[in-house]
């Protein structure tokens, strides 16, 4: 006997939330009536897809590859269903999307609630991370991403252009000097972004429209972007960092933005998808609402 499709999606549910109660609460059932359903799944399966103990599930070997067919399955539906709906005039569903962290401070974040405030009928999964992952894989529906665009396997429309911004404190200077070019740069203590850990020290600045790299050097690094603003800040060095992040700061004069005719580091800011799936009415209209967010709050970003 064939799976049925409510269990097989009942099962995908179950891993994903590791629980059968938080998935039971969800679907508004009780915590008997999904692991019965589980149970059922695997009779028909005549295979063990779950170990369960009282703190947790985890998969089979059977249940991982059965998992990774089931959740292409479940997406499928839900393809299914967001296709229909874009036809009505009710905007129904559920959008996952993952964004960075600085776009979801400064302007993300309070466009999505404006969006869930407007289509109360939408269900939203955001995750916030700035590490890139695989939508395709991991079954997102929609990505924010601020970087240059080469996958083909991904459909890109452009919010916004993030300019970056070589920036210190006046103490900083006051006490250490003001570079007056990129390769002066080599004689001052710089904040180093480390993202995952490729070309973090090679600083891209321009001259006459050709891009060449300074090679900086610094003793604090991190991956977390703010940490570097807030060293900054504190007048421990010279930062490259997004204008977006900055603004405020430079606004107040708390930072002082360096090298400007030089400063050769801008990224487009992407609203991404599978090319594999068409987005629906509800998707593009929040991509509509995440590009005039952007562009309200342009002058953080570039000019």
């Amino acid at each position: 006997m064939a799976a049925k499709a409510d269990d097989l999606i009942l099962f995908v549910l179950v891993v994903e939330a590791g629980s059968f109660t938080k998935v039971a609460e969800q679907l508004n059932l009780t915590n008997s009536v999904v692991s019965k359903r589980i149970a059922r799944l695997e009779k028909e399966l005549n295979t063990q897809l779950l170990y369960r103990t009282t703190r947790k599930l985890s998969l089979t070997d059977a249940g991982t590859t059965f998992y990774g067919k089931a959740r292409l399955a479940k997406l499928a539906f839900q393809e299914a269903e967001d296709a229909i709906t874009g036809y009505g005039e009710d905007i129904r569903g559920t959008i996952k999307l993952t964004m960075p962290v600085v776009s979801a401070r400064l302007v993300l974040s309070s466009a999505l609630a404006n969006f869930c405030h407007d289509y109360p009928n939408v269900n939203v999964e955001l995750t916030i991370k700035n590490k890139f992952v695989d939508i395709i894989e991991q079954g997102y529906d929609l990505a924010i991403r601020t970087a240059h665009l080469e996958d083909s396997s991904l459909i890109a429309r452009r919010l916004i252009d993030s300019d970056w911004v070589v920036c210190a404190s006046p103490e900083y200077l006051k006490n250490n000097g003001t570079p007056e070019t990129p390769q002066a740069l080599t004689e001052h203590s710089c904040l180093i972004y480390r993202y995952e850990g490729t070309g973090s020290e090679q600083w891209v600045f321009k001259d006459d429209n050709n891009d060449y790299v300074v090679q900086v050097k610094g003793r604090f690094r991190s991956n977390n972007l703010d940490s570097l603003r807030k060293a900054a800040l504190a007048h421990f060095g010279i930062a490259y960092l997004p204008k977006a992040l900055v603004h405020e700061d430079l606004m107040a004069n708390n930072l002082v933005s360096l090298l400007t005719e030089q400063s050769g580091k801008d990224l487009g800011i992407y609203a991404v998808y599978p090319r594999t799936r068409q987005p629906d009415k509800k998707i593009k209209l929040l991509i509509d609402y995440f590009r005039d967010a952007f562009q309200k709050k342009q002058d953080y970003f570039n000019g």
